[in-house]
């Protein structure tokens, strides 16, 4: 009889210490990386500035940057959503800890007409014997929910810092864009006077001196055009930047000498698998899957029994000084066993692990994607360098033959329609060069901000 019960004993044991293995935080499955490269863009991987922004070494885009990461409002509303996160994951730990509770009260009774005051005092506390590890299944989710906050709120500061970068470059752009279009309607005036001049001579055809006027009138058109987008280019800095001064007209213009864009080379370069994993919006969607799998062990041992000991001493006397000279004490162990729920919990734990298997789809989806966008940055990167460099060539050769037609119509031995020509020729690819080297740029901020890790802010990781 006795060896029976040994038996069931230790068999009552072990089952209880499995299912205490089965409640407890099992590691988050790993999603498989066998077909990925690990140099993504074919070449050497190559180690980006930790602040990006640096390697255009320009001093006026740095002070923008700087004053962004500290102003601008969705950044301070991801630093708050981060702090909730971490208030949060300290609730979590808290039940780790017993409570303790302290009473104090005052009644007054009546009796046949005689009033009684009653004084009662307590200390009462209580704590959970984490047994199957639902508490600290509950704290590791609280804790990585957290740090995936925390790669949320380093996401927002990479966007920023790349925003700013568009905008201001941008603005540098058009700038530059309005600089250009006034060279242009300086040689379109001195051409018109010549086609006038001549027209006067009976040398020229009246059209001739209207497609010149209409060549200005474009010109003045593309000027409208451009002044618009130089202000929706300062409206967005106001945005990212946090400072509503740069939606006053006229207010904070780039000096009229401001510098070119930056030169950018063709640089072969490539990306390593593992920077790319340390991407903020990976390492988040990283961070949750593990938060789904804390969560599925808190529903596991949600089913099981839990375990209290609550411990209390209580004293009543009519005179408060007395009430702490006769203490009465209570220790008690509880047992909380649920029987019948509706299979709610059960359903609870078929929930919590399909959001796991939703959390692991993210996560490979999200690194797919960073994968996509570091390969578009670093085909568009290259391809538009060619396409910079085939321009400026393109350039020479029309600036070479309007002179050429040029020289040849003041003479008077050219016609007009080649020059025209050429002229146009000369327009649109000093716009397309300009439009070419923003884009080139564009590309290169893409990528800086595509294998980013986004922590630009001082601050202490939650616990």
């Amino acid at each position: 009889m006795r060896g029976k019960r040994r038996f069931n004993i230790l068999l009552l044991a072990a089952l209880t210490l499995g299912l205490a293995g089965c409640a407890r935080v099992q590691p988050a499955p790993q999603p498989d990386m066998q077909p990925w490269p690990e140099v993504l863009g074919g070449a050497a991987a190559v180690t980006q500035p930790s602040h990006w922004w640096t390697a255009f070494n320009d001093p006026q885009l740095n002070r923008w940057i700087e004053q962004g990461l500290q102003q601008n409002y969705s950044l301070q509303a991801a630093w708050a959503r981060l702090a909730q996160s971490e208030a949060v994951a300290r609730q979590a730990g808290s039940e780790r800890y017993p409570d303790l509770s302290v009473s104090l009260s005052r009644s007054r009774q009546w009796r046949n007409d005689v009033s009684t005051d009653l004084w009662s005092a307590g200390i009462t506390t209580e704590y959970e014997l984490d047994f199957w590890g639902r508490v600290s299944a509950l704290q590791e989710q609280g804790r990585l929910n957290a740090l995936a906050s925390l790669q949320a709120t380093r996401v927002q500061a990479n966007t920023v810092a790349a925003n700013i970068a568009l905008n201001a470059y941008g603005l540098r752009m058009q700038q530059l864009n309005l600089q250009l279009l006034t060279q242009q309607q300086q040689r379109l005036q001195e051409a018109l006077q010549v086609t006038q001049a001549r027209f006067q001579r009976g040398q020229a055809l009246i059209s001739d001196v209207w497609q010149q006027q209409q060549l200005l009138e474009a010109n003045q058109a593309e000027r409208i055009t451009a002044t618009a987008e130089y202000q929706r280019y300062r409206h967005q800095l106001a945005l990212w930047l946090g400072d509503p001064g740069w939606l006053q007209p006229g207010a904070d213009d780039l000096p009229a000498d401001a510098a070119d864009l930056p030169v950018l080379t063709a640089e072969d370069t490539g990306v390593a698998l593992a920077a790319l994993q340390q991407r903020p919006d990976v390492q988040q969607a990283w961070f949750e899957l593990q938060a789904s799998n804390a969560a599925v062990a808190a529903a596991v041992a949600n089913r099981f029994p839990r375990f209290t000991l609550t411990a209390s001493y209580r004293g009543e006397d009519a005179s408060l000084g007395n009430v702490f000279d006769d203490w009465i004490g209570n220790l008690a162990g509880g047992l909380v066993l649920p029987l019948i729920d509706g299979a709610n919990r059960r359903a609870e734990v078929a929930r919590q692990r399909a959001a796991l298997e939703e959390g692991l789809a993210d996560y490979q989806n999200t690194l797919l994607s960073a994968a996509q966008e570091v390969q578009d940055a670093l085909t568009g990167n290259q391809q538009m360098a060619g396409r910079v460099a085939s321009l400026e060539r393109q350039l020479q050769l029309a600036r070479d033959t309007e002179s050429y037609q040029s020289n040849r119509y003041r003479k008077g031995s050219g016609d007009f329609l080649s020059l025209l020509t050429a002229q146009r020729e000369v327009l649109s690819l000093e716009q397309q060069l300009l439009s070419a080297r923003w884009q080139q740029l564009q590309y290169r901020i893409q990528l800086f901000r595509a294998v980013s890790h986004g922590d630009f802010a001082q601050k202490d990781e939650p616990v």
